[in-house]
C-alpha cells in the first residue's frame, strides 16, 4: 500500500461526508472509489454524481469536488459546449454563459436571472454544459468552491472545506433550474 493509497482513502472519506450532507436533496444510491452516485429524480436529473478530479502537484495532491449529471435530448442537431464565465473583480463578479455555437439553451440561460444569481452566489471554478450528438444527451459538470480536499507532504497540510447550508441549498436549486431549462429546450 503506497502513500497515495492512504491519502486517496482519506479524500474518499471527505467526499462521502460532503455527499452525505446532500442526502435531503438526493439520497445516496451507491459509493465506490472516488465516486458517490446519488438519486437525482427529485431534482429532475439522471446520474447525479459527486466525485473528485485529482490534480497531482509536486509533493501533494488536490482533489477537486465535482458534480456531474445528465439529461437525454434528441432535439439538438450538433455538439454544443456552453460554459459559465465570470467577469469583474472578486466580490463583484458577474456570471454569463458563453458558447461558440448559438443555441436556444444559451439564450435561455443568459436571460434567467435566478440561474445567474445562483451562479454568482457560489464561487464555481467551472460550470459546463456539453451536448453530445452521438449520445443524444446533455452532460453537465459543476465544480463548486467547497468539498475539495488538499494534501501537501511538506509542510504537512491536510485541508477540506464542507459546504455551508446556503451553499447546499443554492447548488441543488441550480441543478434543478438548469435541468428545467434543458427540458424547456427539448419541447
Amino acid at each position: 500500500m503506497g502513500l497515495y493509497t492512504v491519502i486517496d482513502q482519506r479524500a474518499f472519506k471527505v467526499l462521502r461526508s460532503v455527499a452525505t450532507d446532500f442526502e435531503p436533496f438526493a439520497p445516496i444510491d451507491a459509493a465506490s472509489h472516488n465516486r458517490i452516485q446519488l438519486d437525482g429524480k427529485k431534482l429532475g436529473v439522471d446520474g447525479l454524481e459527486a466525485s473528485y478530479r485529482i490534480i497531482n502537484k509536486w509533493m501533494g495532491r488536490v482533489y477537486v469536488y465535482t458534480w456531474k449529471w445528465s439529461l437525454p435530448d434528441d432535439s439538438v442537431q450538433s455538439d454544443v459546449v456552453i460554459k459559465c464565465k465570470y467577469s469583474g473583480k472578486m466580490g463583484s463578479r458577474v456570471a454569463q454563459f458563453v458558447s461558440r455555437q448559438d443555441s436556444a439553451l444559451l439564450q435561455r440561460l443568459n436571460r434567467d436571472q435566478e440561474i445567474l444569481a445562483l451562479c454568482n452566489a457560489i464561487d464555481y471554478e467551472a460550470i459546463e454544459l456539453r451536448y453530445s450528438r452521438e449520445e443524444r444527451r446533455w452532460h453537465v459538470e459543476m465544480k463548486p468552491n467547497y468539498g475539495d480536499f488538499i494534501w501537501i507532504l511538506f509542510p504537512p497540510v491536510r485541508y477540506a472545506r464542507k459546504p455551508k447550508q446556503q451553499e447546499m441549498d443554492d447548488t441543488m436549486r441550480l441543478v434543478k433550474r438548469l435541468a428545467q431549462k434543458i427540458k424547456q429546450t427539448i419541447k
